[in-house]
């Protein structure tokens, strides 16, 4: 049973707001406590809002687009928090549902009637320092000029793969039906443990492999000596010193998302780029 719902509204829509604010009066109003995010609340001029680290929730509610979901998924306190994401983005291939359904899903989702889907993140080491887990990837890029690089994938010594590239994103099967989509590579079933290797703009002919995750990989970076970047989720970037690998493994936390078995209310049921469907 939820008691506590964080309510995270995509800033730069008025439309957002506006449903996330109707969100808030209506738990308020079934004797909830509703935590909107800080800035939605000092906008709004709304009581206890929490800045997303600090967001301590048996539920969140996402009001926006996928963007809003990667930013909330990377930030909140408990991964294991489940999200219930509402779609006024784009794409919104991680929303369940559409703004119109979006009071209706909560009701069900205060009855019970509901499921929880898990799914796999990454995390990134660069000199043993852990960085921000991701959801959908993690992008290894020269920082100011597109010189090609020299990727080695390793793992206990044993060389995957070698290729000369523009860059290197590692998906989860999340993030497969992203960007390292866009770069050729396939998309992954979400029950599979392994990541995506994806090329951007390499010099050879193989473009994306598929590697397991149950064991770390290395990624160690050759070619011209420029200053290279690790971004996650295409938020936290940070600089890779020089002659440094990338740990990455699959991480020991999941994001959790609210689903529905309903081919009216749900926009997940049969959708394509939703291959695996489970109950937790």
């Amino acid at each position: 049973m939820f008691k506590t719902v964080g309510v995270v509204p995509r800033l730069d829509s008025e439309d957002a707001m506006g449903l996330a604010l109707n969100i808030y009066k209506y738990l308020s109003s079934e004797g909830l406590t509703a935590v909107p995010e800080m800035e939605f609340a000092r906008l709004k001029n709304l009581g206890g809002g929490a800045p997303l680290p600090e967001m301590e929730a048996d539920l969140i509610v996402t009001i926006g687009g996928d963007g809003t979901v990667l930013k909330t998924s990377m930030s909140i306190p408990r991964s294991e928090t489940p999200i219930l994401a509402v779609n006024m983005g784009r794409r919104g291939y991680l929303t369940e549902v559409e703004p119109e359904n979006a009071m209706k899903a909560l009701k069900m989702c205060l009855l019970g009637k509901y499921r929880l889907e898990e799914h796999a993140k990454i995390s990134a080491y660069v000199e043993d320092k852990r960085l921000t887990d991701s959801l959908n990837e993690v992008l290894i890029t020269p920082a100011t000029s597109w010189k090609m690089l020299t990727f080695n994938v390793e793992r206990g010594g044993s060389k995957i793969v070698e290729q000369r590239a523009d860059g290197l994103i590692v998906a989860t099967p999340t993030g497969s039906t992203a960007h390292a989509f866009s770069a050729g590579g396939p998309i992954l079933e979400r029950s599979l443990e392994a990541f995506v290797l994806a090329f951007i703009c390499p010099s050879e002919y193989v473009r994306s492999i598929v590697v397991s995750s149950l064991k770390p990989i290395q990624v160690k970076i050759g070619g011209p000596r420029v200053k290279v970047v690790v971004t996650v989720d295409g938020r936290y970037v940070k600089q890779l010193p020089p002659d440094k690998p990338v740990k990455i493994e699959r991480s020991k936390s999941k994001a959790i998302f609210i689903r529905f078995d309903s081919p009216i209310l749900s926009r997940s049921y049969g959708h394509p780029f939703r291959l695996g469907r489970s109950e937790t």
